[in-house]
């Protein structure tokens, strides 16, 4: 019975929620499973993920394959990382001890790499916002300026207007003044 670590759709329409299960390959998509290893919500993207490790290593090591996207999923928790280092241990290149210590560097840099990525993710929306309101601040400055000119231009017209309008009036005579 060939097995295969994936996901097992379950949430409504247009709204996924995943569980990571161990099933038969033979088996449907959303049918029977051997064991529920964690969930997945892509709402999250990878910060979505939760997964029992000990559990997923255990089926790998009997020889359970994960999908594609189950295999990104465990990369990035590091639990391909782990059984990697698992298989060095069986085969006797390193020590358990040496294992551990090699996943809590990964573990350490991977930490300071996603905090790097999530900082860099927000000064790009900030630097996209900033950009975005310089725009529109430069298009409503030409807007207001278009305005000022034109409102500068009516007056201008309306004052001359007033100025002709006055020039061209017949004088009209003093009155003699009373002596």
């Amino acid at each position: 019975m060939p097995l295969k670590i994936r996901l097992q759709r379950q949430g409504k329409k247009k709204q996924p929620f995943y569980h990571i299960v161990v099933a038969d390959s033979r088996s449907p998509r959303d049918g029977r499973y051997v064991e529920r290893l964690g969930t997945y919500d892509p709402k999250f993207d990878h910060d979505g993920v939760v997964i029992n490790s000990e559990k997923t290593l255990e089926w790998m090591e009997k020889g359970a394959t994960p999908t594609d996207t189950c295999r990104n999923l465990l990369s990035d928790k590091g639990i391909m990382f782990k059984k990697h280092l698992h298989r060095g241990v069986k085969k006797g290149l390193f020590s358990m001890e040496d294992a551990d210590a090699k996943y809590a560097k990964w573990e350490s840099e991977r930490g300071a790499l996603i905090i790097a990525h999530k900082e860099k993710k927000e000064n790009a929306h900030k630097d996209a916002y900033k950009q975005r309101f310089e725009a529109e601040k430069a298009v409503r400055d030409a807007k207001a300026k278009a305005i000022s000119d034109k409102k500068a231009a009516a007056e201008a017209a309306t004052v001359e207007s007033v100025k002709e309008a006055i020039n061209e009036a017949p004088e009209t005579p003093e009155a003699p003044a009373a002596e």
